[in-house]
């Protein structure tokens, strides 16, 4: 009877062992999907920091979202990383300090962008090396280890094709 169960046992252990290895070869064989666009999304995410950190990305994103919705220009310039460059259809301007930043917040962030920021699904939050973008680069963000903090590094009026007017132009 021992001998009957001690191979019910191994026999049962063998299958299961050749049943995870024929799902290893099934999972090797299928293609990797690219890390660029999964599910909904079209391009590629924060998820390209990894699991943890695009979580990240997307409450602070949130967070973002709530303060311009409402109007919480204290709050939005406490995100921002100074000098912010900010690109205008007029040049290139470096916006170096919290006042600065907060006497110019309506040239700033214009409805368009506000419109931008809202509408941006958190979910498909766009992502590369340089962080997080939201309208196709309009505002960009990124985390920084001092403080291990958020801030947005960069605004660019939104219509400005960006190939045209470059900073050291």
């Amino acid at each position: 009877m021992r001998n009957a169960f001690l191979s019910t046992v191994l026999a049962g252990g063998i299958l299961m062992v050749a049943g995870q290895h024929a799902l290893a070869q099934q999972d090797a064989s299928a293609p990797t999907p690219a890390p660029a666009a999964s599910g909904p999304c079209t391009q590629q995410t924060v998820d390209v920091f990894g699991k943890a950190e695009g979580i990240e990305y997307r409450y602070w994103m949130l967070k973002l979202q709530k303060a311009v919705k409402e109007d919480d220009r204290k709050l939005v310039a406490e995100f921002v990383l100074y000098p912010l460059t900010w690109n205008r259809k007029e040049g290139t301007v470096l916006v170096k300090t919290r006042g600065e930043f907060l006497k110019n917040y309506d040239a700033i962030f214009t409805p368009e962008l506000k419109g931008k920021i809202a509408s941006q699904n958190v979910k498909c939050l766009p992502g590369d090396d340089e962080g997080a973008n939201v309208g196709g680069g309009e505002l960009r963000y990124s985390k920084f280890a001092t403080g291990n903090t958020f801030q947005i590094t960069s605004i660019t009026q939104p219509g400005i094709n960006k190939s045209e007017k470059l900073p050291w132009e």
